[in-house]
């Protein structure tokens, strides 16, 4: 039932409200002087990661959702057995990457639902668009936020028909907010698919899709990690008298 309305309302967004879509913010790369500042207080948070399932794309009416729905049961109900251990531990890996670069960090064991948040107006580029200024109350300076979107398989469709196989999925976001600004520090978005290297279709324990579902977690946890530990260095400003009287010689 919780599909079919979910799936309801895109429709009425997607006929009423195609001119209202919100700019999509660009990746962050961490500036080199964010690590050389020591004196800052980093929190570090999660959202609750949500239960793996199949999300269906491209069945545009009711009667197509809820045969491609149908079809997918199976997949569906597998999937929801498969434990999400693997993906909590992104929050540790990038704990340990701050600390091990000399930071302060605090671990916040609530999970934080940012969708719920109050919104932020501001103009200025790079601001999110939620309000993280709560967390200042925690002795905060920054906020990391792992936001996980989907876990599990992927299935596009036109009509009743299936366009593709289920590809594994795993995205979200990964940034730091500086609490004082309300502007991202660092912002990378992630989102892996990967297809099953063996038939995928082996109810009901579908091991070529699991595996590659396990990849494809892993590729996303590499990503980010990878993403945190490069920093922007600012270039140096030039001399250019120095340079024109040097290439006069």
């Amino acid at each position: 039932m919780n599909k079919i309305l979910i799936l309801v309302l895109m429709i009425l967004l997607s006929t009423g409200l195609t001119g209202c879509a919100l700019p999509v913010q660009p990746p962050v790369e961490i500036n080199h002087d964010f690590w050389q500042e020591k004196d800052k207080t980093i929190g570090v948070i999660m959202s609750e990661i949500p239960e793996p399932e199949t999300t269906i794309v491209g069945a545009s009416c009711l009667l197509c959702y809820g045969v491609a729905s149908a079809a997918n049961s199976s997949l569906d109900k597998h999937l929801k057995t498969i434990p999400t251990e693997d993906v909590a531990i992104l929050k540790q890996k990038v704990f340990d990457i701050l600390t091990d670069r000399g930071m302060s960090v605090t671990m916040l064991e609530q999970d934080i639902a940012v969708g719920k948040l109050k919104k932020y107006k501001s103009k200025e580029p790079n601001v999110a668009l939620k309000d993280f200024s709560a967390f200042k109350e925690k002795s905060l300076d920054y906020l990391l936020v792992i936001d996980v979107h989907q876990v599990g398989a992927h299935r596009s469709y036109s009509g009743y028909v299936a366009t593709t196989d289920p590809l594994s999925v795993f995205s979200g976001l990964a940034y730091i907010i500086d609490l004082k600004t309300n502007k991202y520090a660092w912002y990378r978005p992630f989102d892996h698919k990967m297809p099953a290297d063996l038939e995928w279709d082996e109810p009901p324990s579908f091991p070529g899709l699991t595996n590659s579902l396990y990849e494809v977690i892993t590729l996303g946890h590499d990503s980010v990690i990878q993403s945190l530990n490069t920093q922007q260095v600012m270039a140096m400003p030039t001399n250019a008298a120095a340079l024109k009287s040097t290439s006069d010689e």
